[in-house]
């Protein structure tokens, strides 16, 4: 750590920088109108400053952060330039971080509801006080209805502790788990695109795609599908790419709006929302119809040759047809005419049939998978998709040309947008599908890379991993995971540990088949971020115990908590972050009040559960019981600390002598060099396994699987190889109307083409959402420099459909749909196409001292009209709701909504307040 005199940056000295203000400007032509001009106020210098290297958790991107810090203050925040990913940039969410940290509107200590619920009228009580009364209606409802009376959540929305409430339940012993963000933002992708290509999902935001940061880049073409790096990750993934498109690199960018991505891409596609599969379907036939696919690695490398059973849809084992191992495929040889065994990893004397029907030894026929899917896509022609889409074919067929050129040395980046709609599952496995015709995977410049930290789903240190092994000694036990409300139709969510939001809603609501008493919440807003809102408001109004963790009070606290505890903000908290070939560390840069971090909140809850005589939280405790490498609950912070960098050091660096201290003192620092990184991925399933063989895929067949006959297993037993616990017999589906190995279109459910059956003439225009560059998810509402950025939601109108309706630029909106009615701002601007409207979700914490606190999640937030219900069709596999793709109306309205802050000076009482450093919680709640 370095000691230097430093003057701090005034309140608003960062708007001043043109480079970000006009970013933001161009970003929608809003910013700077609300920019106001204020002289400096210059920090008191007359004490020295210490720099602490730390790393940023506004978001996903995890920036590499230095914080300027004053007698126990945080005075300033710069990016780190010796950050290997974003070099020094920073973002208006990362340097909002002070106004975060020191906002007024902070939950500073365990707070007790004493009026009724929602009424917002609280006590201050101690932290012994909120632990113990919460285990007592824990341990009483326990004790009567097992684990099943309790639901954990959490969100996205800069928390990297994202599975602590998994972890807690089982120790526990069961009940749910949700995230809004699960299947509607990333489970999708992170497994089904894991499955298909055995290596990784190709998330630019959530941190697989690494190869383009790499010095030596190879990128030559570079899809972002439903992707924005330059609006979601400014200060790293929008850095990186700009830089890559600006050496040459070409792109196309698929997105109904004209992101700054798409307005420098080299061909943009204004997609419909909700119509990416049927996309996808027309690019994999233009491939297959022109020869264009990648011969060599396909033949080689996937199961496409392989020959299917036409009654099961399951690829054939040799020894079902009496031709050699249960470990080999069947293929059939053009060389000798016959149907063989396809020892693996390859018999150069075998040219597999790539399309085609052929007789099987018992008589009956089977087609290749290349060939079904072959039949599966050819319907896609550019000119149906182009009318599916809205688009234009010749400007497809462009794209699709752009991208085959740049093979193997390219790849898409999906995005959350596919993961917001019923086809959720199909859009992931329609990406990993063309990255592997076209061999994008393993190659130097491949989007699609195997590097050594992605090898366990989502890399938080205190998961931790081991609750995803067999053998983890606390994993919940099977009849109760088995339980899982919404597991057994949606067996996707199980990758995650996860419940489906609409089954647990409706188990509140009735009942069946059992009804949840307590939910403990870990993130920011789940009014603000549910699907239809006010149904989810009115089942948690139901519960019988409500627990809120986070670090400012939101809706979910005052609308619906009973107790609200204080949660850490990133610059009070101590983690571990991977770079590249670096390890990183976030350092605790001061603790204020009474709040902790959030992996505390669980461990407590475990040890006043232990102290009840709750067994498996006895046993949470005991590293004989529990194992070092799986992770204790943690009695102090020091403790959780410690286990982090024996973590980092056992995982990364081969040692398990680290402590805190033994990390804290070198990071970050290099695992390996850059070299080695990027080395290690390529051609990493040509690797000897210890019999000699490549090691291959991380599949079943240890290549890569587009036919994806796994997705059957999955539905029958919850796992890709057939190998989990259900019991196909009691399960809900027949294997002939199980998951599909193939992706496939579905119409939107509220469809606005005429003549379907989800067509409504009152309901005409096609809804849309996209993150902001500013906010992240529901945070940094009550900020005042993100709220003078962009103060309140901009409905993104075509001057078309303007006209159409009769509003102009700046109008105030209504916007409806069947389940509800709220407000936004009109832009009127060529940015989306004709009858598309886009809006962000929104809420409103200036709003929360009303009258009506509930009005702060119902005046401009659009998830009012989202669904989640049964009247629309969920996700076959991972039970998606529909976020994008809504029917709605708009209509002017007289005005903002009453109350609603929208000019600068409204956010004053929002400035920060400085704190002395108190130590936080854990200072004064010990074991």
């Amino acid at each position: 750590m370095e000691t230097v005199a430093q003057t701090s940056i005034s309140r608003r000295g960062f708007v001043k920088l043109g480079m970000f203000a006009s970013a933001a400007a161009a970003m929608a032509g809003t910013a700077a109108s609300n920019l106001i001009e204020v002289e400096p106020a210059l920090a008191d210098e007359s004490s020295e400053t210490e720099k602490i290297r730390t790393i940023c958790r506004a978001c996903l991107n995890n920036c590499g952060m230095i914080a300027h810090v004053r007698d126990g203050r945080v005075v300033k925040l710069e990016g780190d330039p010796g950050d290997p990913m974003n070099k020094g940039a920073a973002c208006a969410k990362g340097l909002a971080g002070i106004q975060a940290l020191y906002n007024p509107n902070r939950i500073k200590y365990p707070m007790k509801r004493v009026g009724e619920r929602g009424s917002n009228q609280w006590e201050r009580i101690s932290w012994e006080q909120a632990i113990n009364e919460i285990a007592d209606v824990m341990w009483e409802y326990y004790q009567k209805e097992g684990p099943k009376c309790l639901v954990t959540s959490t969100g996205g929305g800069g928390n990297p502790q994202f599975f602590s409430p998994a972890r807690f339940l089982s120790v526990w012993g069961g009940g749910n788990f949700f995230e809004p963000g699960c299947a509607q933002c990333y489970l999708p992708r992170n497994h089904m695109e894991f499955c298909l290509n055995g290596t990784a999902d190709t998330s630019l935001a959530d941190g697989p795609v690494t190869e383009v940061y790499l010095p030596d880049c190879q990128t030559k073409t570079y899809v972002m599908w439903g992707v924005g790096p330059s609006t979601h990750g400014i200060g790293s993934t929008g850095r990186v790419v700009t830089e890559l498109r600006n050496n040459g690199m070409k792109t196309v960018v698929i997105d109904p709006r004209l992101t700054p991505d798409a307005a420098r891409a080299d061909v943009w596609l204004a997609i419909r929302p909700g119509t990416d599969v049927a996309l996808m379907l027309a690019w994999m036939r233009y491939i297959i119809d022109n020869d264009l696919w990648n011969k060599e690695f396909v033949t080689k490398w996937s199961n496409l040759p392989f020959l299917v059973n036409e009654q099961t849809r399951l690829t054939y084992r040799a020894d079902e047809l009496g031709l050699g191992s249960h470990n080999e495929y069947v293929v059939y040889d053009n060389n000798t005419q016959t149907v063989r065994a396809m020892p693996y990893p390859f018999d150069e004397s075998i040219d597999p049939a790539m399309f085609g029907s052929y007789t099987l030894p018992n008589g009956e026929t089977a087609r290749t998978a290349f060939q079904i899917m072959k039949e599966h896509v050819d319907e896609w022609t550019l000119e149906k998709a182009a009318e599916v889409c809205w688009l234009d074919a010749g400007e497809i067929e462009e794209a699709i040309k752009i991208y085959v050129e740049g093979c193997p040395n390219a790849g898409i980046s999906l995005g959350v947008a596919t993961d917001q709609a019923r086809n959720s599952a199909q859009a992931a496995q329609g990406d990993a599908i063309l990255d592997i015709l076209m061999g994008c995977i393993r190659v130097p410049g491949a989007i699609v890379q195997d590097r050594p930290c992605y090898v366990e789903p989502c890399n938080y240190v205190v998961q931790p991993f081991g609750l995803h092994h067999p053998d983890h000694p606390l994993r919940m036990p099977e009849a109760e995971a088995n339980a899982r409300l919404g597991y057994t139709e949606h067996k996707g969510l199980g990758h995650w540990l996860a419940s489906h939001i609409p089954t647990v809603l409706k188990a509140i609501e009735t009942g069946e088949p059992y009804r949840p008493r307590i939910w403990i919440e870990r993130s920011g807003n789940k009014l603000a971020m549910i699907g239809n809102a006010s149904r989810f408001y009115d089942a948690m109004m139901t519960t019988d115990l409500n627990v809120h963790m986070y670090m400012h009070w939101t809706t979910t606290s005052v609308c619906l908590a009973d107790y609200v505890l204080p949660t850490a903000e990133w610059l009070e908290t101590n983690y571990a972050q991977d770079r590249l070939n670096t390890y990183a560390i976030r350092r605790a840069t001061t603790q204020l009040y009474e709040a902790v971090d959030e992996c505390m909140h669980w461990s407590w809850l475990a040890a006043a559960l232990a102290e009840r005589g709750h067994q498996r939280a006895i046993d949470s405790f005991n590293p004989d019981i529990a194992g070092k490498f799986y992770g204790t609950y943690w009695k102090t912070y020091e403790e959780y600390m410690d286990y982090v960098g024996y973590f980092v050091g056992s995982f990364y660096y081969g040692t398990e002598d680290w402590d805190w201290a033994t990390f804290d003192a070198q990071a970050p620092s290099e695992y390996e060099t850059i070299e080695q990184y990027a080395q290690k991925s390529y051609d990493s399933h040509l690797e000897p396994d210890e019999n000699g063989l490549p090691v291959g895929f991380h599949t079943t067949s240890k290549r890569t699987e587009p036919y994806f006959d796994g997705n059957i297993l999955l539905g029958l037993t919850g796992a890709v190889d057939g190998s989990g616990s259900m019991d196909p017999a009691t399960d809900v589906f027949p294997a002939s109307d199980n998951y599909n190995p193939l992706p496939y279109y579905l119409e939107p459910f509220e469809s606005p083409v005429e003549g379907d059956p989800g067509y409504d003439a009152n309901y005409p225009y096609v809804l849309t959402q996209g993150r902001l560059p500013i906010f992240h998810h529901g945070t940094l509402r009550n900020t005042p420099w993100t709220r003078e950025l962009w103060p309140y939601p901009e409905a993104w109108i075509n001057p078309e459909t303007a006209a159409e309706i009769g509003i102009e630029d700046g109008d105030w909106l209504w916007l409806e749909s069947k389940r509800g009615k709220t407000q936004g701002r009109a832009r009127v601007t060529k940015s989306v196409a004709p009858k598309v409207i886009y809006q962000e979700r929104f809420w409103n914490p200036e709003l929360l001292d009303s009258d009506d606190p509930n009005r702060a999640w119902q005046a401009m937030n659009i998830n009012v009209l989202t669904q989640n219900n049964d009247e629309c069709p969920f996700n076959d596999v991972y039970g998606t709701y529909t976020l994008r793709g809504v029917q709605i109306n708009v209509t002017k309205a007289d005005g903002a909504p009453e109350g609603v802050w929208t000019e600068p000076k409204d956010f004053t009482p929002w400035l920060p307040e400085p704190s002395e450093n108190t130590g936080g919680g854990n200072a004064v709640y010990g074991a």
